[in-house]
């Protein structure tokens, strides 16, 4: 049986059996539990779970404002949903949020560097590019990325913005090296069980053929860069 913080539907019976075995959860607990939960609902890509997830989500920040330790992942989740919606930018928004806590409580780290990186790039949100390649080329340096779906992203996205700026090889080298880890069959853990965590199981279309557009144009220049 499923964990009573692990449901995948959110019927009326869902929902008043969720709340009654939160209220008897010890209270430092009970955010986690609402994040939890929440991102389970958000895996379902349901409408009627977003909707809930959203929910769960806002009541961490409005009843547990002093919750740090989830406080980052529960921005970056309502990113994920708004991105679902595609409303990108309030789902920006909720991811540069999500960055800015990190940096003051940089204990627990979340996937919302990646989510920002990607979403501004889909959305062409060309104001912000120079500060998505400092995020990534932070994050490769220093903070380290291991995944190959991470790998994959973060390179794809770089490819983007450097073909935007009319630096064709490297645009061309990110590009390659999104494509090597995107084909890669295992991650650098060291626990054999665990090397296949983290591989690319979906690649994701839009991006793909967004580089591959750029790449076959050789008409693309250097363009002026848009500011807020």
């Amino acid at each position: 049986m499923n964990e009573w913080f692990r449901r995948k539907t959110w019927t009326e019976k869902d929902e008043t059996e969720f709340f009654v075995k939160l209220k008897r959860a010890r209270k430092d607990g009970r955010a986690q539990y609402l994040k939890i939960q929440a991102i389970e609902l958000i895996r379902t890509k349901g409408k009627r779970q977003l909707q809930a997830a959203e929910i769960l989500l806002n009541k961490i920040l409005t009843e547990y404002p002093d919750d740090k330790l989830n406080k980052s992942q529960t921005l970056n989740s309502l990113g994920e949903i708004y991105a679902s919606y595609k409303n990108y930018d309030k789902a920006i928004e909720y991811f540069n949020q999500a960055l800015n806590f990190e940096k003051e409580f940089p204990n627990v780290k979340t996937t919302a560097y990646l989510n920002f990186s990607e979403t501004v790039v889909r959305t062409e949100r060309y104001d912000l590019y120079s500060e998505v390649e400092n995020i990534l080329t932070l994050e490769l340096k220093e903070n380290g990325i291991f995944f190959p779906i991470q790998k994959y992203i973060a390179f794809s996205v770089l490819s983007v913005i450097y073909e935007y700026k009319g630096d064709r090889l490297k645009s061309e080298f990110y590009s390659n090296l999104a494509e090597e880890n995107a084909t890669a069959q295992t991650n650098e853990l060291w626990n054999p069980r665990k090397r296949k965590y983290g591989v690319v199981n979906e690649r994701k279309k839009w991006l793909d053929k967004l580089i591959k557009k750029n790449l076959n144009n050789p008409q693309n220049t250097k363009k002026v860069t848009h500011t807020s």
